[in-house]
């Protein structure tokens, strides 16, 4: 029997996530392998085909044609064998892999990690990152990710809805008698405001948002101080340091103690909101299931 002619594996498979992410380093950092290996896998790749893979300008890479039409191929070829391998090898009923924000891996999954490892009776593990793409991997069996609903080709229970509303310490407001929550802007200097932004194009609220749906608007080159760190953001308020806004159901423990309260109109949009996301065929997996009925009834 002839022997196939087929490319390294090894080689392959670090082309193909190349490919996916656009980035060495993401392939690198999603194989746990260093980046140099992706770089000597893809040109022993190259070597095999006989033709380049990648145009590199700098940190950038874009595929040639001949790279677009292996990673169409070996991405759907990889893809066949993962789902397929699903009937052969016996599935781990014993751990799950969630992927979150670090927000709300801090704020709202580890409060709830003892209950959530009875209900799922099984191992849980949490890769946390905030640009959902790493939630792709198909070594995440479930994530808890923010947007409108729109999530092709996956499964998704809807937890809560967005509702979103200032928050500040009652010392900062006892030290600020002249702050308005109708009018912050006017009444509060602006590097007193605190913006998580948005680097990732989630669809969260930030001040530029929170003011257009308002009616308002920031004054054109008025920048606020920005912490992306959401669960920092929060601590930071917490010491009196400014005001942000908050999420309901993220903060709920910090406005219960009295560390936080709640000021100024809120505002909701019941498209948006908190989505359990998984791939459907993990419907089959008793462990997911089990967990993801108690994380929908505590939400």
């Amino acid at each position: 029997m002839a022997r196939r002619k087929l490319p390294p594996m090894n080689a392959l498979i670090a082309f193909e996530a190349a490919a996916r992410y656009g980035s060495f380093t993401r392939a690198a950092e999603t194989l746990s392998v260093a980046q140099p290996a992706v770089t000597r896998h893809i040109a022993r790749l190259e070597d095999w085909v006989g033709a380049r893979l990648f145009l590199r300008r700098g940190n950038q890479i874009q595929l040639t044609a001949e790279g677009e039409t292996l990673a169409t191929l070996a991405t759907t070829v990889l893809d066949r064998l993962e789902v397929g391998l699903q009937d052969v090898v016996a599935s781990k009923d014993d751990e799950l892999r969630i992927g979150a924000s670090f927000g709300i891996t801090h704020l709202w999954l580890m409060p709830r990690i003892g209950a959530m490892r009875a209900a799922a009776n099984a191992t849980i593990n949490f890769v946390t990152a905030d640009d959902y793409r790493s939630f792709d991997d198909r070594s995440i069996d479930l994530s808890i990710r923010f947007g409108n609903g729109d999530f092709p080709g996956y499964s998704q229970d809807l937890l809560f809805t967005e509702t979103c509303q200032m928050v500040a310490s009652p010392a900062f407001l006892a030290r600020h008698p002249e702050f308005d929550p109708e009018a912050p802007l006017a009444t509060l200097d602006p590097s007193c405001l605190f913006d998580h932004g948005d680097p990732y194009h989630a669809g969260w609220i930030t001040w530029a948002r929170f003011f257009d749906r308002e009616g308002r608007s920031l004054a054109p080159g008025q920048r606020l101080k920005t912490v992306t760190s959401y669960p920092a953001m929060l601590d930071m308020i917490c010491a009196g340091e400014g005001i942000g806004l908050g999420y309901w159901g993220l903060e709920d423990q910090m406005v219960l103690e009295g560390r936080l309260q709640r000021v100024g109109p809120a505002l909701s949009r019941p498209d948006y909101g908190y989505y359990l996301v998984y791939r459907p065929e993990m419907a089959k997996n008793p462990a997911l299931q089990r967990l993801r009925s108690y994380l929908i009834g505590a939400a």
